[in-house]
């Protein structure tokens, strides 16, 4: 049999999204949050009522973080649902224990609960009060859990690569984001492999936002990354990695040479859902994942990013050009982006009222005219990152119609689609699609995602969840209410907004002025897009 060329996997996984005619039945064991039973565990700081501000030294800098990533406050998480992510039976005194009494959980990710497939590790090669070693983020009990104890200052290297002008002579400790790619796939099928990729890609701009975090890597060796925690690559693998400038002291000298022998990590316990479901996955979804975890496309960096240049200028339009003139929008807010993922939610219910200036604001820090650190200055200069278009319905201050997003320039173009009946999504509530503005991620440019291989999309798909979680924190920050849907047709959108050929809608951000209901998190991404 001829193997596949990489694009043809990724075409026809792309099909079997298509051809999903409902969600997957959830005819497994519940899934679970992965713990290490035995590891000896390190408590990080929690910032709750009382307790002293977080440094960015030490425990509390990697308790913040984290923080992003563990549990929040939120009045609406059954009790099943906690039990679903604990592992623990929610009848007895055992699960009272569980977590604190005064807070509950609340994912700061648009797919929720116990299916968001992201798992954090930390290779820690620093000082403070923390021993070097490699850990894992147990986030529901907001811990770390020893898998090896040496200093892995040599894996550091070998995974990083060449030390940038910025951190030669430091020391350099990094997260690594893994994905269990089944998790969810009883719940969306196909898509939930595509799904899985973005939710990764949520967490990593989120992380992104601290300026204690350095350099995101995309295409880490997964083969390496795995190896060093012990990982069995078809049940979880090492999407990205961020470095961390950690500084270095004279018992912890910098890394060098070839990794020491190591002793195997303690076995882990939560996986049993993913086997089943892997057993069951789809074979095409199965292929693209096996293609990407081979690598065989994966570039090797060896010299720092070069600097900022101009963006190319905007592709030809496939449709005629509008004759309006461009919209100028109003000047961009400072936010503070961390800070607003302490009550980021996905809104269940959208209002009129929707401001200009607000979604200017969404724009540039989703769109990459204004990124607030240099590690998502670096991920917007990136050649796969996605581009944002505009279907307007209610917005003061801006007609209705169709835009693309000039980030250079920060202004709006508008363009000449299709009117089709009908609102954008056929998932939502009506109430919801037609409030305020639907923010279209769109992928392609001089490539069509069916065209790029297997490593690419993932790439591509870690970039479209950065841009929404900016967006998603830029809402909050600005009092706005987002929801992300995945579940739309392709065509129609891409013929209401004028897309050119080659350029393919893969999320939209539904934003509007906030509800009663805005702080609720019961929702998660739909069941993918259609053709038809």
């Amino acid at each position: 049999m001829t193997p596949e060329a990489p694009g043809d996997v990724v075409a026809r996984y792309l099909d079997a999204v298509d051809a999903q005619t409902g969600a997957a039945p959830a005819a497994y064991l519940p899934p679970q949050g992965k713990r290490y039973p035995g590891s000896p565990r390190t408590p990080l700081p929690w910032p709750g009522p009382g307790a002293p501000p977080l440094t960015d030294t030490g425990l509390d800098r990697i308790s913040a973080l984290l923080l992003g990533y563990g549990p929040r406050r939120v009045e609406m998480l059954t009790q099943a649902g906690m039990s679903a992510l604990t592992g623990t039976p929610s009848s007895g005194p055992t699960f009272t224990r569980v977590l604190p009494a005064w807070f509950t959980l609340r994912w700061t990710v648009p797919s929720g609960g116990a299916y968001y497939p992201g798992e954090v590790y930390l290779v820690w090669t620093g000082s403070g009060d923390l021993p070097p070693g490699v850990y894992h983020y147990d986030h529901v009990h907001h811990c770390l859990e020893l898998l090896r104890d040496t200093n892995p200052a040599a894996d550091v290297d070998r995974l990083l690569g060449p030390a940038t002008t910025a951190t030669a002579g430091a020391e350099r400790s990094a997260l690594l984001l893994a994905c269990r790619p089944w998790k969810n796939g009883s719940k969306y099928g196909a898509f939930g492999y595509q799904l899985g990729t973005v939710d990764v890609g949520v967490l990593l701009g989120q992380l992104l936002t601290w300026p204690q975090t350095g350099t995101a890597h995309l295409a880490p060796d997964p083969r390496a990354a795995d190896d060093l925690l012990g990982l069995d690559g078809m049940l979880e693998t090492v999407y990205a990695v961020i470095e961390i400038p950690t500084g270095t002291t004279p018992d912890t000298p910098p890394g060098a040479g070839t990794p020491p022998g190591r002793t195997a990590p303690p076995e882990s316990v939560g996986l049993t859902h993913d086997r089943l479901v892997l057993a069951d996955a789809d074979s095409h979804a199965v292929a693209l994942h096996r293609a990407a975890w081979a690598g065989t496309d994966m570039p090797q960096r060896t010299a720092p990013p070069p600097a900022p240049q101009a963006p190319p200028p905007p592709a030809p339009q496939a449709t005629t050009p509008s004759d309006a003139a461009p919209v100028h929008l109003p000047e961009v807010t400072a936010l503070d982006l961390t800070g607003a993922a302490a009550d980021r939610a996905s809104a269940c219910d959208l209002a009129p009222g929707l401001r200009l200036p607000q979604l200017a604001d969404v724009l540039a820090y989703a769109g990459g005219h204004r990124t607030t650190t240099p590690a998502l200055a670096e991920l917007a200069r990136h050649p796969l990152h996605p581009a944002l278009w505009c279907l307007v319905n209610q917005v003061d201050g801006l007609p209705p119609g169709a835009y693309r997003y000039d980030p250079r320039h920060h202004l709006l173009r508008p363009s000449t689609g299709v009117d089709r009946p009908g609102p954008p999504t056929t998932v939502v509530a009506h109430r919801m699609a037609t409030a305020g503005v639907s923010i279209v991620v769109v992928a392609g440019g001089e490539r069509p995602m069916t065209d790029l291989t297997p490593t690419e999309f993932r790439r591509l798909h870690l970039l479209i969840g950065t841009v929404v979680q900016l967006a998603a924190l830029a809402a909050q920050a600005v009092g706005a209410a987002i929801r992300p849907i995945g579940g739309f047709s392709a065509p129609d959108i891409a013929a209401r907004l004028g897309l050119p050929a080659g350029d393919t809608p893969v999320l939209q951000l539904l934003l509007g002025a906030p509800t009663s209901r805005a702080g609720l998190l019961a929702v998660a991404l739909t069941e993918g897009t259609t053709n038809g």
